[in-house]
C-alpha cells in the first residue's frame, strides 16, 4: 500500500522503477492461437500458415504472456502484480484505463512450441491531464519479452492512460457516435499478401493503397478474444459506458493486428516487420468504418535487405484513429 502521508506526486513517483517479472506464457507457441490470431485479424499470410517454417505474426508479441479469462498468469510467474500502479490509482479514484500508444522492436521470429515470457517496468507517470475522457494520469510501461532461454524477441514502451471517467449524457454518447447496424457495412476485401514490393522500383513518396476494415460487433469481440484480452470495455457495452465511451470498442492489440495485415500485405509475404510505432486517438466503434492509407517516407538499400519505413493512418467517422510508422525489411538491397 502506498503512503497516505506522501503527497499524490510523491506516491505516484514511488510506484516507478521496477522491474517485474518474469510472467510466463500459458502454453507454447502453436499453430492453433496463430490461425484465431489470423482468422481475426483477416491475415493470409502464407508464412503463418502451418508447415516445416510456420513462425508467428510479429504483432503477437503480447498475447502470449496475457492472463486467462479468469486473470490468472501461468503457473510459475512472478508473484508481483505488474499493474500494481493502476491498483493503486484506482483506489484514489482513477479507476479507468485505455490503451494509448505502442513503440515496438521486433528482434526475431517466434516458432512452434517455443515458451515466453516478458518483465515490466513502470518508466513514466505523467502530470495529471484533462481529456475528452476525464482526468488522469498517462502510464508507461517498458516490456521486455523473452523466450524460455533468455532469447529476445521484442521490446516494447506501451501507454496507458488511467483516469475518472467524465459524466457524459446519454444524448451526448449518441451525438458523438450514431452506431449503424453491422449487417449494413460493406464487405470489403483486403489485399494481397502473394507480391512482394520490388525495391528497385520502390521510391520515397510512394503511397500504399487504401484499405477500408468494417469495424463490426464481431470484429471488436473477436479480436480481444484473439489477443487473449477479456478487459470487460471490449465486449460489455454498459461496462465500456461507465468509463465514458458510447460502446465497447476496439483493443489496442487488434489495431496492432490490423495494422500489421496493413502493411504486410503492402510489402508482400517475404517482408519482416523490424519496427512499429503509433498512437491511438479517436476509438473504433462498432458500425464504423476505418480507412487505411501510407506513404513511404525512407529508403535505405543495405546487402541483403532494404529497410523501408512507412507512415501510416486509419481514420474512422470519429476522426484519426491511429497514426503511426513502421520499418520493413525488404528483400533485395543493394
Amino acid at each position: 500500500m502506498l503512503n497516505k502521508n506522501l503527497s499524490l506526486e510523491q506516491q505516484l513517483e514511488s510506484l516507478k522503477g521496477q522491474r517485474n517479472g518474469p510472467y510466463l506464457s500459458h502454453n507454447p507457441v502453436s499453430a492453433t492461437q496463430i490461425w484465431q490470431w489470423c482468422s481475426a485479424m483477416g491475415d493470409n499470410n502464407p508464412r503463418y500458415s502451418p508447415g516445416n517454417d510456420q513462425v508467428a505474426p510479429p504483432a503477437m508479441m503480447q498475447m502470449w504472456t496475457m492472463r486467462d479469462i479468469n486473470d490468472r498468469y501461468a503457473p510459475h510467474s512472478t508473484d508481483a502484480q505488474p499493474y500494481h500502479v493502476f491498483d493503486e490509482m484506482s483506489a484514489m479514484g482513477y479507476s479507468s484505463n485505455v490503451a494509448v500508444s505502442y513503440d515496438i522492436n521486433f528482434h526475431r521470429d517466434l516458432l512452434i512450441s517455443e515458451r515466453v515470457k516478458h518483465y515490466t517496468t513502470i518508466v513514466n507517470i505523467s502530470d495529471k491531464k484533462s481529456t475528452a475522457l476525464g482526468e488522469g494520469f498517462f502510464i508507461t510501461e517498458r516490456v521486455e519479452y523473452l523466450t524460455f532461454d533468455e532469447n529476445s524477441f521484442a521490446d516494447a514502451l506501451i501507454t496507458y492512460f488511467q483516469y475518472q471517467a467524465a459524466v457524459v449524457k446519454a444524448e451526448e454518447k449518441i451525438h458523438r457516435h450514431s452506431v449503424q447496424m453491422d449487417a449494413g457495412l460493406p464487405v470489403i476485401k483486403g489485399l494481397s499478401d502473394a507480391t512482394d514490393i520490388e525495391i528497385s522500383a520502390l521510391q520515397v513518396g510512394d503511397r500504399l493503397p487504401e484499405v477500408a476494415i468494417s469495424i463490426t460487433h464481431r470484429l471488436i469481440v473477436g479480436g480481444a478474444l484473439a489477443t487473449q484480452d477479456f478487459t470487460p470495455v471490449h465486449h460489455n457495452a454498459g461496462i465500456a459506458q461507465a468509463a465514458g465511451m458510447p460502446d465497447i470498442f476496439m483493443n489496442i492489440l487488434t489495431t496492432c493486428g490490423l495494422s500489421a495485415r496493413y502493411l504486410g500485405d503492402w510489402a508482400g509475404a517475404n517482408s519482416r516487420l523490424k519496427k512499429l510505432q503509433f498512437d491511438l486517438r479517436a476509438p473504433n466503434l462498432p458500425g464504423d468504418i476505418m480507412v487505411m492509407t501510407g506513404e513511404v517516407v525512407g529508403v535505405m538499400p543495405q546487402p541483403s535487405v532494404a529497410l523501408v519505413t512507412v507512415e501510416f493512418t486509419g481514420e474512422n467517422s470519429l476522426g484519426m484513429h491511429i497514426s503511426g510508422s513502421a520499418t520493413l525489411a525488404l528483400p533485395g538491397g543493394k
